[in-house]
């Protein structure tokens, strides 16, 4: 949502789930997924702009989402062939492209690491799953190579100074350069919007976790609003939405 209203990037925005056993990214923002992959299974070539449309979920606020039917039972692979298809049409039509990968290793997960500008990793402040992070960083590049760079943002993220838990010092010294933002443990916004179906920012724009969000996703926009909130002539509006937060 924040690429697809983006001051200085906004462009159409389609988020692909590529988890085709647990996904869940319709069912985020309310939508029924509509990605029927048995239609172009084995003949990939018949999916085209117009059969894509029929098969994309479309939010109210223009961003679009391909999904299918989540089946718990099923552990589906899919040749590589059908997954690049659909990602270049994807692409041809829209400006940016968000995918949701598995945890699974396909045969096509390679392929699309190797096609992605940007790899982000959500991991918990957790030292098992840090650690599973480590793990699955030094996976991605065996298996892709040192040209694809994960990056990791840390997802529940508390910075603690005093408590015997996990401290930013430990997260970064754990993930080193990858480490490249946390996002504020904010569980009854989080729980709310996912309820409900709807964006973070529908409850609050100025949410800790929105704007966390916003710094790592679209830097610049960041600077700007931080600039705004200290000028003289925006000091007063900036106090009354820190009230109304």
């Amino acid at each position: 949502f924040q690429l697809h209203h983006s001051v200085t990037r906004g462009a159409s925005t389609c988020v692909v789930d590529l988890n085709f056993q647990q996904g869940a990214c319709a069912e985020y923002l309310d939508l029924e997924p509509r990605f029927d992959i048995t239609e172009i299974e084995n003949q990939p070539e018949r999916l085209d702009r117009q059969l894509l449309d029929v098969m994309l979920s479309k939010h109210a606020s223009g961003l679009c989402v391909l999904a299918a039917p989540t089946r718990p039972s099923e552990m589906r692979s899919f040749k590589t062939d059908v997954v690049v298809r659909m990602l270049d049409l994807v692409s041809a039509y829209f400006d940016n492209v968000v995918i949701d990968m598995p945890r699974t290793w396909f045969p096509w997960t390679e392929t699309v690491l190797l096609g992605s500008n940007k790899l982000y990793i959500v991991a918990e402040m957790t030292v098992p799953c840090l650690r599973h992070t480590q793990r699955l960083i030094q996976a991605i590049y065996e298996t892709a190579g040192r040209e694809v760079k994960p990056n990791v943002i840390v997802n529940r993220f508390e910075q603690k100074m005093f408590d015997n838990g996990i401290k930013q010092a430990d997260v970064q010294d754990i993930l080193g350069e990858h480490f490249v933002g946390g996002i504020s443990n904010n569980y009854r916004l989080v729980r709310e919007a996912v309820d409900r179906g709807v964006p973070l920012h529908d409850i609050d724009p100025n949410a800790n976790v929105v704007n966390d969000l916003k710094k790592i996703i679209l830097p610049e926009e960041a600077v700007t609003t931080t600039a705004k909130s200290k000028s003289l002539f925006g000091l007063g509006k900036g106090l009354l939405k820190r009230k109304a937060g």
